[in-house]
C-alpha cells in the first residue's frame, strides 16, 4: 500500500508540538493497533521513519467505536520534533511496513531561501539573480543598479529570452552579463516543462521577470478579440511556465514588471495566490515615469514577493527631485534639411476621417518645450499615428520620429545598451521595455530592506512580519498564516545550508 498526505505539525495542551496520525491508511500499511515499530530521524532525508518491527519499543494505539477498532499514533517527543522548527505541514508517506514524516517541500524551499539569501548578505557574497524574458537586460541593469546603491553587489547567473538576438546583443554591451552567466534562448513555457533546462537553473536571490505584456494591454486584447488576456493562445499561459521556474529557482525576492491592466487578468491571481501559498509576502503598486522626471509618461506594473520579514513600502520609494526635462535637452542635432523630415500627409489624413468618424485616434505631435510624451511601443519604428512625433523647429507641417537615442533617453534607459543594434530593433526592445528611474529606485529600496533584514534577529525579523498580500489592484486577496520563528541557520540541525 502507498499513500501520501498532508498534515499539520500541531501542539499539545502545553504547547509542545505534535503528530497525530490515525485512520485506515496507518492499517492498510500494517500499522494496526498494538502493532509494534520503531522510530528513528533520518538526517540525510531530513524526515521521520516509523517502522514496523516485531521488539520494537513503540506500540500503536487504538480507537474503538463499536465493534471497531482505529490505529492512532500519537508523537510528541518534544526533542525530535523540534528537528521540524518552523514547519507548518508535514508530508506523510504510507508504505508497507513503514510511515515516513517529512516537511513539505513549500516549507522546505521557504526556509531554504531565507537561510541562503540570509548567509550571502551575511558573508558580503554578491548575491546570485536570475532573469525571465530578459530581452537587452533593461530591467536588470536597473535593478543591479538600485542594488549597487544600496552597497549590495549582484551577479546575473542566468537568462532565460525567447529571441537570441537580444540576448547576443545584451551580452555585448550590458554589463549585468558575465562570462559565466547561463543564456537559456528558448521560450519560458519550453524550459518550464523540459526537466534538463530547468534542472540547469541555479537556485538565485533575487529573479526578475517581465511577463510578455501583448495580452494584457486593452489594445491587445481588443486587436485579438480576447474576452480575456487568457484566451490568447501565445501569451495567455505564461503565468504557469513562470511559475514553474519560480519553483525550481526559489528566489528569496522576486519581481514582476507589466502593464497596469495585468492587474485585473487570472494570471495576477493565479501568481499572487500561488506566491503566498509559498510562503511570499506579496506587494504591487504602479510605478508611473512622471513620478521619476522621466519624459516618457509610461506606467508599469511592479510585483514585489518578498521572504517574511523584509519589508517592502512602494510609498517609500523616493522620486528624483532633479527639475523636469523638456524634450530639446535630449533631442539630437538632426539638420533641418534631413530627409527624416516629412509631412507625413497619410497620417494627417487619417486623422481628418478619424475625426468625422468620431474617432479617438489623434496624432501626438511634440516639440522641444514639451516636458513629456507619451507612450513609445514596440512597433514605433512602423511610425503609428498615436504615438510621438518631434515637430520640425522651423517648419511646422515637417515631423520625423524620435531616433533610437532619443527614445533610449526619453526612458531613462542608458544609450549603450543599444549601440549596434538598427534602427527597428532598438525600437522594439526599448519599446517593450520599462522606463529606467523608478525601477532603479526600486531596486535600491529592495537592497536597503534586504540589508535592514540582514541585521535583524532572524527570530525577531519574521515574529514581527503580519502575513498579507499587499497589492494596490482591483482584485483583493486572500492570504493564508505563514510559519513564524524560522530560526537562523546555526540553530535548524534539520537543514545543511
Amino acid at each position: 500500500m502507498h499513500a501520501t498526505s498532508i498534515t499539520r505539525l500541531g501542539a499539545d495542551k502545553r504547547g509542545n508540538p505534535r503528530v497525530w496520525l490515525e485512520g485506515r491508511r496507518l492499517e492498510h500499511a500494517g500499522f494496526t493497533p498494538a502493532a509494534r515499530y520503531q522510530l528513528g530521524f533520518d538526517e540525510v532525508k531530513k524526515s521521520i521513519t516509523l517502522r514496523l518491527a516485531a521488539n520494537g519499543d513503540r506500540a500503536v494505539s487504538r480507537r474503538s467505536r463499536g465493534d471497531t477498532e482505529t490505529p492512532i499514533i500519537d508523537i510528541n517527543n518534544s526533542q525530535l520534533l523540534s528537528k521540524f522548527e518552523g514547519i507548518e505541514t508535514l508530508k506523510v508517506r504510507f508504505t508497507d511496513g513503514a510511515v515516513i514524516i517529512s516537511p513539505t517541500a513549500s516549507d522546505l524551499r521557504r526556509i531554504e531561501r531565507a537561510a541562503r539569501l540570509r548567509r550571502r548578505l551575511e558573508n558580503g557574497m554578491p548575491l546570485k539573480a536570475g532573469s525571465v524574458s530578459t530581452g537587452l537586460g533593461i530591467l536588470s541593469l536597473a535593478i543591479h543598479q538600485g542594488l549597487e546603491a544600496a552597497g549590495l553587489k549582484a551577479e546575473l547567473a542566468f537568462s532565460v529570452e525567447i529571441d537570441e538576438r537580444y540576448q547576443e546583443a545584451g551580452m555585448a554591451v550590458n554589463p549585468v552579463w558575465k562570462p559565466e552567466t547561463h543564456a537559456v534562448a528558448m521560450p519560458m513555457q519550453e524550459v518550464a516543462f523540459d526537466a534538463q533546462a530547468l534542472s540547469s537553473l541555479p537556485q538565485v536571490d533575487i529573479l526578475e521577470a517581465g511577463i510578455p505584456c501583448a495580452a494584457a494591454s486593452p489594445a491587445g486584447r481588443a486587436k485579438k478579440s480576447l474576452a480575456k488576456p487568457e484566451d490568447d493562445p501565445k501569451f495567455g499561459h505564461l503565468v504557469a511556465g513562470f511559475l514553474a521556474i519560480v519553483a525550481a529557482t526559489n528566489p528569496g525576492v522576486l519581481l514582476v514588471e507589466n502593464v497596469p491592466p495585468f492587474q485585473a487578468s487570472s494570471s495576477f491571481s493565479i501568481l499572487v495566490n500561488q506566491l503566498t501559498e509559498w510562503g511570499y509576502i506579496v506587494h504591487a503598486d504602479t510605478l508611473k515615469g512622471a513620478d521619476f522626471g522621466c519624459l516618457e509618461y509610461r506606467n508599469r506594473m511592479a510585483l514585489v514577493a518578498t521572504t517574511p520579514g523584509i519589508e517592502i513600502d512602494f510609498a517609500a520609494l523616493i522620486p528624483d527631485q532633479t527639475e523636469q526635462m523638456k524634450l530639446g535637452d535630449i533631442l539630437e542635432d538632426i539638420p533641418h534639411d534631413d530627409k527624416r523630415w516629412s509631412t507625413m500627409s497619410y497620417l494627417k489624413e487619417k486623422e481628418d476621417r478619424d475625426l468625422a468618424a468620431g474617432k479617438g485616434f489623434r496624432m501626438k505631435i511634440c516639440n522641444e518645450t514639451s516636458d513629456f510624451v507619451g507612450t513609445l511601443g514596440r512597433g514605433y519604428s512602423k511610425n503609428r499615428s498615436t504615438e510621438a512625433k518631434v515637430q520640425h523647429p522651423t517648419n511646422p507641417d515637417l515631423l520625423r520620429l524620435l531616433t533610437p537615442i532619443e527614445h533610449a533617453r526619453v526612458k531613462g534607459i542608458p544609450e549603450y545598451l543599444i549601440s549596434g543594434l538598427t534602427q527597428t530593433m532598438a525600437h522594439e526592445v526599448l519599446g517593450q521595455s520599462i522606463v529606467f528611474a523608478p525601477f532603479k529606485a526600486l531596486g535600491q529600496h529592495i537592497g536597503s530592506a534586504l540589508s535592514k533584514w540582514a541585521k535583524l534577529p532572524i527570530e525577531f525579523a519574521a515574529s514581527t512580519v503580519k502575513p498579507a498580500t499587499i497589492i494596490r489592484a482591483l482584485i483583493p486577496q486572500e492570504t493564508k498564516p505563514l510559519a513564524q520563528n524560522l530560526g537562523h541557520k546555526d540553530q535548524l540541525p534539520l537543514f545543511a545550508f
